[in-house]
């Protein structure tokens, strides 16, 4: 209704309540929390506060307002798998989070410290993707895929010509481009596409060499470029300044899509950095670099693009602050300013010690508004410890790209939920259906939830190893599908191999010259060749006659484990090998090497403190653990070696006394595993026939299993190195793997079922009688229902005689077809442990630039 030119807000039921401007009156001073709140009442009152006029006024409203510094702070959660954004008024993680960002990974987040009209861009390196997002109304969207490179830097503006919001990013071009720095544009919810463009003329000749330097500044320095006035600001690298004297920043104008010089301030531009305080662009001096014994800080002001005059805005005395807080950090930065009650605003400042000064220019006083507790302080950099920013209230919308409006309609939602029901490999082949569904499905989101789905059960899920097709890598079957087939002698292995533990989804299969990084469920495989000079290992060594010399966990001189670094998000293999092995003497010599699975590096140099067993490492939250080997160095006590994959750092710990004690003639073998998410140590006594399992439980040893094999033949210790493998979280049994046997204990029976038998598929056989395959009554292991089901009894099923073979699916997994099998030292077929997963890496490498700098211990 309209009375005058006065419209009234009108509610469902007629009731006329107030003139539409003495709501937006009353809405304005509402804080954004309540604001959207009030949307949800009715749809007059959601027009009001969804109008751009609205939002402006609302704004303005906010920045006029005198109020204590307000800040957010990003954070990685414990797995290292998102990030998470928290309000400046905690003073830790544990309260006050804003909101998660998901597959926002590890430690390598920069964000822009302060907010272009309540909006943040955010650059996740890992993936790598850019994000926007609103910390005030928690809306975020992930920016379309731009041009992967390794150095990059790229900041958030707003053209006030267009009324859109864009972001310009700087980067090197591909090797031996003609056109070598490249500058593109992004417009959020703009009509000119939902994609990168390259800005007008690109960047000129004259430019190039500056924008070289400032990209190398901008992505070692982690130093994000500034906007103020209209222009984005980069600082050029101070080696640039030989070439072209007081040239010390590279401006972009965004309404004319041109770069320009800006000239340095009367000093030599070394250490310093940008930020935007009261609309000017300002350049911040730390005098602690050039003279230990000055403390002040000075904050220049530029007046004018035009001429590059500068003046001297603020000069800060640190050694005003009693607690020291703006002394003794390595990095201090400021990050922008706010309003008080006075004329003047409080320039807000962080440092690396993970605190935020506010200074006031009036009264000339410091005082700490902020402390952040460290989490995982092993990991963070000082770096990483100036994610904070200021938080604006605001209500600038923040625009979905098409892709996640596709992906959140009705159907896409509903096929999402059908495909996370499906096996692996039938997922992979979906790609093929539709670029929306390839899109979905390749999506980190998609794939992780897939993991998480699958496997939220925790049940050990098993399949056999076998040759591939054509004596190409390995294939895998599920063993509840054997229960019917006896496997061709064509798939069984030719070679002995070693596997790992599902990590992440993926398995590392090891031979003697090659290791197999494997995803069992959709056949995705990448091979990796190990090279160095092997040497002959004593058959009777001292302290370990009674067991195999040729165990079923050991394969050549080596000893490989696959981990996952979790601020990379990647999987690594860390190899040791054996050149010198000498146990009577105890001379070893061995060399380690780290590989990053997704990006392809090999690190070497590295050394173990202690030289380690032949028994398989085992991978618990990004650490890896071996057993120590007491033959050989100077110490005679057993330790466990732990290898931190993200600190790439060695450690010992202690084992419990029965396992450190040892002798040339102790008879017990000892180990390590993963058994429920804890680190497990195990004595295999072959005397009494046990397994004493100890659990490593804030930082005490208590024994949790004790395994009594004594009669069970197969595996007994004094015969066979006897692994446990997984407990079964429903009924707490134990998986017992010998490589030649497979079977369930059951702690308090005392009992074994058998899974998966050798002897009896190397029993000779005549073509008439039917096999015995080792699969027994009641024993299901389902791959789509992933359960282990009980065994009601351990009777073996008799099989007939099969001719016909079961096709290999296109991911590359196969079942096997019957034969005569005929004694081999080889294990024709290896049991291993698997996860539902998509995980995979791509066949192209991907250049990431990851400095991180030092770590903070």
């Amino acid at each position: 209704m309209t009375s005058g030119n006065k419209r009234r807000v009108v509610t469902s039921g007629g009731t006329q309540v107030l003139p539409e401007e003495m709501m937006a009156e009353v809405f304005q001073r509402l804080p954004v929390k309540s604001i959207l709140l009030c949307r949800a009442v009715c749809r007059s009152w959601a027009d009001v506060i969804s109008s751009e006029e609205f939002c402006r006024l609302h704004m303005e409203k906010a920045e006029a307002a005198s109020v204590t510094p307000k800040l957010f702070f990003a954070l990685p959660t414990p797995g290292f798998d998102a990030t998470a954004l928290y309000s400046g008024s905690s003073s830790g993680p544990n309260d006050g989070m804003l909101f998660t960002l998901n597959d926002v990974r590890g430690d390598f987040v920069d964000m822009t410290s302060s907010p272009c009209h309540g909006l943040t861009l955010l650059y996740d390196a890992v993936a790598p993707a850019y994000y926007v997002f609103n910390a005030s109304t928690r809306a975020v969207t992930r920016l379309p895929p731009c041009q992967e490179v390794a150095y990059a830097s790229a900041g958030l503006m707003f053209d006030a010509r267009t009324k859109e919001y864009k972001v310009v990013r700087l980067f090197h071009g591909r090797y031996l481009e003609k056109q070598h720095i490249k500058c593109e544009m992004y417009s959020l919810g703009g009509k000119q596409g939902d994609c990168w463009r390259p800005v007008v003329g690109g960047v000129p000749f004259r430019f190039c060499r500056a924008a070289d330097a400032t990209i190398s500044l901008a992505t070692l320095d982690k130093q994000q470029p500034v906007f103020a006035d209209g222009f984005l600001n980069w600082l050029i690298h101070p080696d640039f300044l030989i070439i072209r004297p007081r040239a010390a920043i590279l401006s972009f104008s965004i309404t004319e899509e041109s770069f320009r010089w800006v000239q340095s301030p009367p000093f030599v531009v070394s250490g310093a950095h940008l930020v935007e305080l009261t609309g000017y662009l300002c350049m911040v001096r730390d005098l602690r670099n050039a003279s230990t014994d000055c403390s002040m800080l000075e904050i220049w002001k530029l007046n004018d693009y035009s001429t590059g005059g500068w003046s001297l805005n603020h000069r800060i005395d640190l050694l005003q602050h009693a607690a020291k807080d703006l002394t003794e950090p390595r990095i201090i930065k400021v990050i922008g300013s706010v309003n008080t009650r006075g004329s003047t605003k409080k320039v807000v400042i962080a440092t690396s010690k993970r605190k935020v000064i506010a200074y006031d220019p009036e009264l000339e006083t410091l005082e700490t508004i902020l402390a952040i507790r460290e989490t995982h302080p092993s990991y963070q950099t000082e770096q990483s410890a100036l994610r904070v920013s200021l938080f604006k209230e605001s209500l600038v919308p923040v625009h979905q790209t098409n892709e996640e409006m596709e992906l959140s309609t009705p159907v896409a939602e509903a096929t999402r939920e059908i495909l996370l029901r499906l096996p692996a490999d039938y997922t992979v082949q979906s790609k093929l259906v539709c670029k929306q569904w390839l899109r979905l499905i390749a999506s980190e989101s998609f794939m992780n939830s897939y993991y998480s789905r699958n496997n939220m059960d925790r049940r050990p899920k098993i399949m056999l190893v076998g040759k591939g097709i054509g004596g190409s890598g390995f294939s895998f079957a599920p063993l509840n599908k054997l229960k019917g087939h006896t496997p061709n002698h064509d798939a069984w292995l030719d070679t002995k191999v070693v596997c790992s533990k599902p990590c992440h989804g993926m398995n590392l299969i090891s031979t003697e010259m090659k290791d197999y990084l494997y995803n069992p469920c959709t056949g995705y495989r990448f091979v990796y060749i190990t090279r160095g000079q092997f040497v002959d290992i004593p058959f009777n060594n001292p302290g370990y006659g009674y067991m195999p010399q040729d165990h079923a966990f050991a394969v050549g001189n080596k000893n490989v484990g696959l981990g996952f670094n979790m601020l990379m998000q990647e999987h690594v293999i860390v190899k040791i090998l054996y050149h010198q092995k000498d146990f009577r003497s105890r001379q070893y010599l061995l060399t380690c090497t780290v590989t990053t699975c997704g990006i392809g590096s090999v690190q070497g140099h590295l050394h173990p403190p202690l030289p380690v067993s032949d028994m398989p490492p085992t991978y618990i939250e990004g650490l890896l653990y071996w057993m120590s080997e007491p033959r050989l160095g100077q110490t005679y006590e057993r330790a466990i070696v732990s290898f931190d994959i993200a600190a790439n750092t060695f450690d010992v710990i202690s084992c419990p006394s029965c396992i450190a004690m040892w002798n040339d003639r102790s008879p017990s073998l000892a180990f390590v595993v993963e058994l429920e998410g804890r680190l497990c140590a195990v004595l295999a006594n072959p005397v009494a026939e046990e397994l004493d399992i100890w659990k490593l439980e804030n930082g005490e040893w208590a024994i949790a299993y004790k395994v009594n094999l004594r009669g069970w033949s197969g595996y007994s210790p004094r015969t066979n190195v006897v692994l446990p493998l997984a407990v079964d979280p429903k009924d707490g049994r134990i998986f017992l793997n010998t490589g030649k046997k497979l079977g369930i204990y059951d702690p308090t029976r005392h009992s074994i079922e058998n899974l998966y038998d050798l002897d009896e598929m190397l029993h000779v056989r005549s073509a008439e009688q039917s096999s015995h395959f080792g699969v027994y009554e009641g024993v299901d292991v389902n791959k789509c229902k992933h359960s282990v089901k009980k065994a009601c009894t351990s009777k073996p099923v008799k099989q007939p005689a099969l001719s016909g073979k079961i096709s290999a699916s296109s991911s590359g997994v196969q079942s096997f077809e019957l034969t005569n099998p005929l004694y081999t030292r080889i294990m024709p077929l290896v049991p291993i442990l698997y996860e539902e997963s998509l995980t995979g890496y791509p066949r192209v490498r991907k250049a990431r630039c990851l400095e991180r700098g030092d770590i903070i211990s």
